[in-house]
C-alpha cells in the first residue's frame, strides 16, 4: 500500500514523464482515477441508447445532459462524416471511444489495440461487449498482419508521448498499413512536427499508400485533429505544421523535441 502512494506521489517525477509514457506505472488505477476525478465530473464518457445522435446533414453529434469531451465530439464526427465500414482506435485504453463509436454507429466493424495490459482489462471490465474486440497492440513495433485491417484508424493522445529514436517515425508507417483509407490522429500538436514528418515518410517511400492528402479538421467544439486520406477531400488541405498550431499555447520544450525528432529520420535511400 505505501509503495502505491509512494508511487504516486512521485510520478511526475519519473524520468518518462510527459516522454515516451511509463507505461508500466500508467496502471489501471492511475487511469481510472484521471476518468473519475477529471473526466466524467464535467463529460459524458459513455454513451447510452439515444442519449447522442449524429446529424447527417450538418456532420455534427448532439445530446442531451452532459457534453463530450471536445476531442471525443471530434473523434465521433469524423466517423459520422467519413463514414467508414471499419474502424479501428490504436491505444485505446479505458475503451470508451470504441464502445461509443460501436453505440452511435452500430453498423460500423470496430477494434481497439493498447500496449498495456491493466488498460485492456478495466476497457473489458467498463466494457465487457468489447470482448474480443480489443487486443495487445504497440503500434512502434514492425508491422505485422495480424494487427486489424480497416477503412479508419483513429489515435488520441498516443503519439504525442513516443519520443524515443524513430519510434514514431515507425508508428506513423504503421498507421498507413492499417487503414485503407482514412487517419485521424487528434494528439499534442507541438510534441511532434506531424505534418513535416509524414511529408517526409511519404516522399522517401515510407508509407503504404501511393498518394497521401493530408487535411485540417475541427470538430463543432473546438478540437482540432490532422486527417490523412489516400484520396481527395472535401476539408481544408493542411500545408504546414505552424497552420495547425495557429492559437495553440507556445511551448518551447516541445518545439524544440518535435525538432530533435524529426531531425533523427533518414529517409528513403540516398546514394
Amino acid at each position: 500500500m505505501l509503495k502505491k502512494i509512494f508511487g504516486r506521489l512521485t510520478y511526475k517525477n519519473r524520468k518518462f514523464y510527459d516522454d515516451d509514457f511509463d507505461w508500466e506505472n500508467y496502471t489501471a488505477d492511475s487511469y481510472r482515477r484521471r476518468i473519475s476525478s477529471d473526466i466524467e465530473p464535467q463529460f459524458s464518457t459513455s454513451l447510452e441508447g439515444n442519449q447522442f445522435r449524429f446529424d447527417s446533414q450538418n456532420g455534427t453529434v448532439s445530446g442531451l445532459g452532459k457534453e463530450l469531451h471536445p476531442n471525443v465530439q471530434l473523434i465521433l464526427e469524423a466517423i459520422g462524416q467519413l463514414g467508414p465500414q471499419s474502424l479501428h482506435e490504436v491505444g485505446c485504453g479505458g475503451g470508451d471511444h470504441v464502445a461509443n463509436a460501436k453505440t452511435l454507429f452500430p453498423e460500423i466493424q470496430v477494434t481497439g489495440g493498447d500496449r498495456g495490459a491493466s488498460q485492456l482489462a478495466m476497457a473489458l471490465e467498463r466494457h465487457p461487449e468489447l470482448e474480443g474486440k480489443i487486443g495487445l497492440q504497440d503500434i512502434t513495433m514492425p508491422f505485422t498482419n495480424q494487427w486489424p485491417q480497416v477503412d479508419l484508424v483513429y489515435s488520441q493522445a498516443v503519439l504525442m508521448h513516443i519520443h524515443t529514436a524513430v519510434s514514431h517515425f515507425v508508428a506513423l508507417s504503421n498507421l498507413t498499413r492499417i487503414a485503407r483509407k482514412y487517419i485521424l490522429l487528434v494528439e499534442n500538436v507541438q510534441c511532434h512536427n506531424f505534418v513535416a514528418d509524414l511529408s517526409a515518410l511519404h516522399a522517401g517511400g515510407h508509407l503504404a499508400w501511393k498518394s497521401l492528402f493530408l487535411y485540417y479538421l475541427e470538430g463543432s467544439t473546438g478540437a482540432r485533429g490532422i486527417l490523412l486520406s489516400n484520396e481527395k477531400l472535401s476539408y481544408p488541405e493542411l500545408l504546414s505544421d505552424e497552420q495547425l498550431r495557429v492559437g495553440v499555447k507556445f511551448s518551447k520544450r516541445r518545439i524544440l523535441r518535435s525538432a530533435e525528432d524529426s531531425a533523427r529520420g533518414s529517409f528513403g535511400f540516398q546514394q
